[in-house]
């Protein structure tokens, strides 16, 4: 595993080459190269910047991780080229308003291709070139409808910005049992619907409904959106996204890889990407342990040739040149002694009247459930039916103070946690900056008359009402699907176990529209309590980002995430 950075001296350009392991095949091949030099840190080499072609030749059959941005992705960055695809539309299309020319990039390539991965960073502006390509491929005769699949608190965001780009007929698929029959026999008689929008529980639930349609009146174009969400091949959504077979196949996501390289063999093999079975790609690029789970992963460069011909991937600082700059700003917090006290407890293992949350960690395996309870004390004893307020949280008194700070020179803020409990406590604390919230409690979908879901009214609250200072957010049921660019301030009171999650919260601001505020700048906060599994939590996401950086050598498996957590590799 070699790690490669540009770093400057003196005015001159150079290379700087780290190797994560000593092998001797590639110390020789950087001494082959001519002004190759020794680095004072350990493992470290120096090159002329200008040798950049040649090591990248002779190293082509090793893992190379090119460290020069900030991106969940690290080496998959690397997709398509894009230099030589038009930024004028292909075809005779008129938008109702303008796309960009990196979103018209994205539209021509879609016209050229049936099946694609689009992972471009969030906040880049996925969904407008998307759906101008699905109009304009209706308008010209290539298709005469689609099939959109996201998740239920995206389904409005859809058919809104349909309306606002296209000049589709969009219906989206919601409501009652009785409610959605009606809308299927209207699908059935209704040719001048362009695209179909469902839930991924709609679409579960109603299954027969769709084939029966599909059956009937062949969907030419199927959309997979946050298509991470089927990556589990033995889940009932993920053999079920199978049971459509359209001719053109597009998935949708800004992170493909969440935890590990083997998430995407759903997702490529929907896509058409490859041919071959489940266990066929395990043994191809996996290694195992003798409980058969992933010990490595090999053949590396063939996953990335894969995503190099079949995946659009830009950064927004490839495409939206004048974003403002992301800053992290790590908090060190004392618990208070009430939460020293519980913690102390909880570490051996006495649970006697202690009401833990029963949250739902989608990326914890239940052997972690131990440091999943610590983590809910160091942020609040309020949590777990502790003290309340202050005298439970050293993060409520800190954040008090940054929240002041943050309203004080005139901007917003967006506040994530893992629990749902602390949510609502932060909701009511801070009710002098008349918050929204998002806690998955609220309805996604709209209802009666509305024409706008519950979650989206208190987005519109967050960006349209000048006092709403700030919105708090359960984690899980906010990372995506919403802009909230008001706020150029991000700030965790607890934060998921997954770099990927963690992108994807920071992207509701730091996205198109964003200004950067006063700072000039992506403020991200984490409030971290000193001396707990906070801190480890961090070491764990840095570990874990190394992995999605890398696509690489070792997975983090439960164990290797456990030894992290309980301070052994601390």
């Amino acid at each position: 595993m070699i790690e490669v950075s540009k770093f400057t001296n003196q005015d001159q350009d150079y290379l700087k080459i780290k190797l994560r392991k000593l092998d001797p095949e590639i110390v020789n091949i950087i001494m082959s190269i001519d002004g190759w030099g020794k680095a004072q840190e350990p493992m470290c080499y120096g090159l002329p910047y200008s040798a950049l072609g040649e090591f990248f030749q002779k190293t082509k059959d090793y893992m190379v991780v090119w460290k020069s941005h900030a991106d969940s992705m690290g080496t998959l960055a690397r997709g398509i080229d894009t230099r030589d695809i038009p930024t004028e539309f292909i075809v005779d299309y008129e938008p109702k308003l303008p796309l960009r020319e990196h979103q018209i990039v994205t539209f021509n390539l879609m016209l050229q291709r049936d099946f694609l991965l689009i992972s471009d960073q969030e906040g880049v502006g996925k969904t407008p070139p998307i759906l101008c390509q699905h109009d304009a491929k209706i308008q010209n005769g290539i298709a005469k409808w689609g099939l959109y699949v996201t998740k239920a608190g995206l389904i409005y965001d859809v058919k809104n910005q349909a309306e606002k780009f296209t000049h589709l007929n969009v219906v989206t698929i919601e409501g009652t049992a009785k409610q959605r029959i009606k809308k299927y026999e209207l699908l059935e008689r209704d040719d001048s619907v362009g695209l179909v929008v469902v839930s991924y529980e709609t679409f579960r639930t109603d299954i027969q409904h769709f084939t029966s349609i599909n059956k009937a009146k062949p969907f030419d174009i199927m959309y997979i959106d946050e298509c991470h969400k089927i990556k589990n091949v033995n889940s009932s959504l993920g053999k079920l996204i199978h049971r459509i077979g359209p001719k053109q196949r597009y998935a949708i996501t800004a992170s493909p890889v969440i935890n590990e390289i083997i998430d995407m063999y759903n997702m490529l093999y929907w896509m058409g990407a490859i041919q071959y079975n489940y266990f066929r790609f395990r043994d191809k690029f996996c290694e195992l342990d003798g409980w058969g789970n992933v010990a490595r992963y090999k053949n590396l460069w063939e996953i990335k040739t894969i995503l190099q011909s079949n995946m659009l991937r830009r950064l927004k600082t490839d495409v939206l040149k004048d974003l403002p700059p992301v800053v992290s700003k790590p908090i060190y917090v004392e618990m208070t002694s009430s939460q020293r006290k519980l913690y102390k407890a909880i570490e051996k293992g006495d649970y006697e009247g202690i009401d833990f949350e029963d949250m739902f960690f989608e990326d914890v395996p239940s052997e972690l459930a131990k440091h999943a309870r610590l983590a809910q004390v160091a942020e609040s004893a309020e949590i777990v039916g502790g003290d309340s307020g202050k005298k439970g949280s050293g993060k409520l008194i800190e954040l008090e103070n940054l929240l002041e700070e943050i309203t004080d020179r005139g901007e917003k803020a967006i506040v994530f946690t893992r629990s749902k409990r602390m949510t609502h406590v932060m909701v009511d604390y801070f009710s002098q900056y008349n918050p929204s919230y998002i806690t998955g409690d609220v309805d996604t979908q709209a209802k009666g008359n509305q024409e706008v879901s519950e979650r989206q009214m208190m987005v519109d609250k967050f960006q349209e009402d000048d006092s709403c200072k700030v919105i708090i957010c359960t984690e899980s049921a906010s990372r995506e699907g919403w802009t909230g660019t008001k706020a150029n301030n991000v700030i965790f009171t607890s934060k998921p176990w997954s770099p990927s999650y963690i992108s994807q919260c920071i992207g509701r601001a730091w996205r198109f529209g964003q200004t950067g505020g006063a700072t000039g700048s992506i403020n991200v906060y984490s409030l971290i309590s000193r001396g707990t599994i906070d801190e480890r939590i961090e070491k764990l996401l840095e570990e874990k980002q190394f992995v999605i950086d890398s696509t690489v050598d070792q997975p983090l498996g439960t164990q290797k995430i456990l030894s992290v957590l309980d301070g052994a590799s601390a």
